[in-house]
């Protein structure tokens, strides 16, 4: 019953009868069509030999694309093909204000002649003076057939009941006629009943062969949805480069910031001193935090025309850890590597500042152990805390934090990962804090127990990782 109610539901669909309206369009629309672009590309070529053919193929070739629109929205209108918007032109002959020479006109035409989409939709133009003629008779069956055999149907119900008077008794033999046609027509009543939607349903597929063809002529193609996705690739990449810019250096500065601010506010009244150098580093801090942003608000609107610092190696580790003393942090560092590639470096500088930053946040007191070191094949990075001091709280801003949002650690992980190297985070048995990253100095790393030497690496944990 089910397939039987879809076969006869055609009939009465409004997307059937939009489909019909498409196909009884086509044939003046495919004449209109066909006239326009034959007319105007035979008299440019006609007109080719005093140049002002030139012209006229120029603005037909043009046209092609507002012509194009034109028929996407109306299949889109008409048949529900869900056509996606090409990318627009990628070229103009000059920008505003400025007056055209003959070079840019020359680009410009080039560029012109080897516009994909332009050629696909003149393939669909030249294509619809097959299409619409055809999808013209077959929208005129689909509408006239069924009203034919319900016709004839109620026709021949007529003459049966002697509602409907035939040639009479003075004709008896195309009464008879009409009397068997009658019968028989009776009698065929469920074939013809089973024939009133055919031609609905040929009409339907006709459109979505139309459809399928629309889609790839009047629609993007495969290489503009390639370089489409790689666009949106390329912007999600961007956000999340700024997204993890701002969590590390705004984020950090920030911290800082509180944390000195707490430890000012403790000894305000005992050593005013300290408090008064606690202002003085938060308020520059505080400037070079909103320079940062500036600069990054600057690149996402992307008028950062001034040029930019280099971004901090590993060689500017001491001044991080020296401010993060000055803020009231408890540092041991040993600092032993030797300098790496520029690429390492960098990325060696944001792991040891978001274990800076991690440490301030949920290990208020505790000392903060930082080692560096070049091993055999990899840079080592170390950053350990022990627990958090007796009585001491977490940063106020963080103690009605999501639980479970740690996007420093992610960041941490990721970074190694980009550059083939492997990290151990977590928790350690004393309840502090440990973060342990080895990042590559060739290809790869080596597996655990390779080089005896390095048995009692701290790093140990993080190769054997990587060999397991």
């Amino acid at each position: 019953m089910e397939a039987a109610r879809r076969y006869f539901a055609v009939t009465w669909s409004s997307r059937t009868w939009r489909e019909i309206g498409y196909l009884l369009l086509g044939l003046p629309v495919s004449i209109v069509w066909f006239t326009y672009v034959v007319t105007m590309y035979a008299v440019g070529i006609s007109l080719l030999i005093i140049w002002v053919g030139v012209v006229v193929l120029a603005f037909a070739q043009w046209s092609l694309r507002p012509v194009g629109e034109l028929e996407r929205a109306t299949a889109n209108r008409f048949l529900d093909a869900g056509i996606e918007a090409p990318p627009g032109r990628s070229y103009r002959i000059h920008e505003k204000g400025q007056t055209p020479t003959v070079a840019e006109w020359g680009r410009w035409g080039h560029a012109l002649l080897h516009d994909g989409q332009s050629w696909r939709i003149l393939a669909w133009l030249m294509g619809r003076i097959v299409l619409g003629p055809v999808g013209f008779v077959l929208a005129l069956l689909a509408v006239v057939v069924p009203i034919s055999l319900i016709g004839a149907w109620l026709t021949a119900l007529g003459h049966v009941t002697g509602i409907l008077h035939g040639p009479g008794a003075d004709e008896p033999t195309a009464q008879k006629i009409v009397d068997l046609v009658s019968f028989w027509v009776l009698v065929g009543a469920p074939v013809i009943l089973a024939a009133i939607p055919m031609f609905a349903w040929v009409s339907h597929h006709y459109t979505s062969l139309q459809t399928a063809f629309a889609r790839w002529a009047l629609g993007p193609c495969d290489e503009d949805r390639v370089a489409h996705a790689t666009e949106r690739a390329e912007l999600a990449e961007t956000q999340v480069r700024i997204d993890q810019e701002l969590h590390d250096s705004i984020g950090h500065m920030i911290t800082m910031n509180i944390v000195q601010a707490g430890a000012g506010a403790h000894v305000f009244d005992s050593d005013p001193e300290f408090a008064r150098q606690a202002l003085r580093n938060i308020e520059e801090r505080g400037r070079v935090a909103m320079g940062e942003l500036d600069r990054i608000i600057a690149t996402i609107r992307g008028d950062d025309a001034e040029p930019r610092a280099p971004l901090p190696t590993l060689d500017d580790l001491p001044l991080l850890l020296s401010q993060a003393r000055a803020a009231g942090l408890t540092i041991d560092e040993r600092l032993a590597a030797e300098p790496p590639p520029v690429a390492l470096s960098r990325a060696g500088y944001a792991i040891i500042r978001e274990g800076l930053t991690n440490a301030a946040k949920h290990a208020p007191g505790s000392t903060i152990a930082v080692h560096t070191a070049t091993l055999e094949d990899a840079l080592g990075l170390s950053v350990v805390n022990g627990p958090a001091s007796a009585g001491a709280e977490p940063i106020a801003a963080l103690r009605h934090a999501r639980p479970g949002i740690r996007h420093g650690i992610a960041g941490i992980r990721d970074r190694a990962a980009l550059l083939g190297g492997a990290s151990v985070i977590g928790p350690t048995d004393d309840g502090g804090y440990e973060v342990l990253v080895l990042i590559p100095l060739e290809l790869q790393l080596s597996p655990a127990g390779s080089d005896p030497t390095l048995s009692d690496c701290p790093w140990d944990r993080v190769r054997a990782k990587v060999s397991a």
